[in-house]
């Protein structure tokens, strides 16, 4: 005796016949028109890559476009400090090492936008829980 084994062509998941109906619900809930993505993503995740992605930026232009000495704090001061490590918090683990703008694009830069995104993911949530 021969068994058929039926399998589900490529197309029966083209036409949406196969499709689970988590992936259909954001379609049905809005009256068969797809919402946004950016509609879709929860608060503290919008707040985690605006403050990572300025962070990441800010990062590589600090370290490309390096300010004046006019309108930096003089060296060694407490000022010069407390701006370098709110600007790069990873920098603390290189005190006497200046980063190449290889280790800073590729090393430190994503490890501060985290850093950043975190706190922006936290002002997220405190936003979401008290707005």
């Amino acid at each position: 005796m021969r068994r058929e084994i039926l399998l589900p062509w490529p197309h029966d998941w083209l036409e949406g016949r196969n499709m689970s109906r988590s992936l259909r619900q954001p379609e049905d809930e809005v009256g068969g028109q797809p919402e946004p993505l950016w509609d879709r993503v929860p608060l503290p995740l919008k707040f985690f890559i605006a403050f990572a992605l300025t962070s990441y930026i800010v990062q590589l232009y600090v370290a490309y476009h390096p300010p004046s000495l006019g309108s930096y704090p003089r060296p060694g001061s407490t000022e010069s400090f407390v701006l370098a490590y709110l600007l790069c918090p990873v920098c603390i683990l290189t005190p006497t090492v200046d980063p190449t703008h290889a280790d800073i694009a590729y090393s430190i830069g994503p490890v501060n936008a985290l850093i950043h995104g975190a706190i922006g993911t936290m002002i997220g949530y405190f936003i979401e829980a008290f707005f």
